[in-house]
């Protein structure tokens, strides 16, 4: 398990209003001898909180090495034969048992951004008995108008004074990338305005679009959009990353900057589109400020770089072939028997196949790589 690995989930575990809101909604939402599924557990905070409030049982899923943090959490707990843990997708996870709880805090900064409405939809159709219960079990997308220097110097980044000037191209990159803020109230330049009401757990579109009016409350310079949730856990407890919440969570909200400061004053309106396609973490966003006609587009998609090579295999119409790394990892998988070893397997391919990567040092890596990845 790597560090940074255990300094994400460290700094989940010491948000104490995240915590305390996730043990009160579980307290309130687990009823004795429930079954229950934590999709993406974690460190397993939900899980080791639905086993101290009554739960029989917990299936925990997690994809990172941090799962081994949960397995060992749950047994040093006490609750040694109460749970099992899937190293795996929810996708591809299949359980004996339906639940009657699914709990999943995958809650991105701009609330859907994390694949959150995906996980769920497909783990209530599979994993969750009928009329079973979600956490969370409401999501409300919010919106605001944002003037802040930090916010505008993150977008600026690649033009900065203290950047090359080779390199001042990119910021082309930089104004279409979404970013992690914590803002102040003061930054904000409108009310945060509610654009979607969900309930996960239901199917929705793979792209999802709103439109909202923003009205400007002061006289300022517009550097971009805010975008932040507030989520109901369970029946009346709510937790926030809005910088206006009195009680927000210690969870940064989304930043979506606009190519160059925009004047306004107060009273001004803002027609804003949001577009998000979940799924590959993509958004799109548009401003428009009729009172001077000046409209600003944008979207990740255009934030990301592409090597020729990653683009022509993003067109459809293409007849794939086998890659030198697809056909590399192709021999070391025939080597996969249930009876050689680990190390056999690496000496086989290094003795049969010394050409398949440039040195024995990158094939000994490689082979290590596939075993851990692709086998049991």
């Amino acid at each position: 398990m790597n560090q940074p690995i255990l300094e994400e989930h460290l700094g989940y575990l010491a948000d104490t209003v995240r915590y305390a809101k996730l043990r009160d909604a579980l307290s309130a939402l687990i009823k004795p001898n429930d079954r229950v599924v934590d999709l993406g557990c974690g460190s397993g905070v939900l899980g080791l909180l639905c086993l101290q409030h009554g739960a029989c049982f917990v299936e925990a899923i997690e994809q990172t090495s941090i799962v081994e943090a949960a397995r060992q959490t749950f047994r040093r707990a006490g609750y040694a034969g109460r749970f099992q843990m899937h190293h795996d997708s929810s996708f591809r996870v299949q359980l004996d048992t339906l639940a009657d709880v699914l709990v999943c805090d995958h809650i991105g900064y701009f609330g859907i951004d994390y694949g959150l409405l995906e996980v769920l939809a497909d783990a209530r159709k599979r994993c969750l008995k009928p009329g079973g219960r979600l956490l969370p079990r409401r999501l409300q997308l919010l919106l605001g108008a944002v003037q802040s220097q930090l916010c505008r110097e993150k977008a600026e980044g690649w033009a900065a004074a203290n950047i090359a000037k080779q390199f001042h191209w990119l910021r082309d990159y930089g104004i279409n990338t979404k970013y992690a803020v914590n803002l102040k109230p003061e930054e904000l330049l409108s009310e945060l305005v509610q654009i979607a009401d969900l309930e996960p757990g239901l199917d929705y579109p793979t792209v999802m679009s709103w439109e909202a009016e923003l009205t400007v409350t002061d006289d300022g310079l517009l550097d971009g959009l805010v975008g932040c949730f507030r989520a109901e856990l369970a029946p009346g407890i709510w937790m926030s990353n809005s910088p206006l919440a009195a009680d927000a969570i210690a969870r940064p909200q989304a930043f979506l900057p606009i190519a160059s400061r925009l004047p306004v004053r107060a009273g001004d309106c803002l027609s804003v589109t949001i577009r998000q396609r979940p799924r590959d973490s993509l958004i799109a966003w548009q401003v428009v400020h009729p009172a001077s006609g000046r409209r600003f587009s944008h979207s990740t998609f255009a934030g990301q770089l592409f090597t020729q090579s990653e683009l022509a295999r993003r067109t459809l119409g293409r007849q794939p072939k086998m890659s030198p790394r697809g056909k590399a990892r192709q021999i070391v998988l025939g080597y996969v028997d249930g009876l050689r070893t680990a190390h056999e397997i690496e000496e086989a391919v290094l003795r049969d196949h010394p050409q398949i990567l440039p040195s024995s040092t990158a094939i000994s890596s490689f082979v290590k790589s596939i075993l851990g990845r692709d086998t049991e």
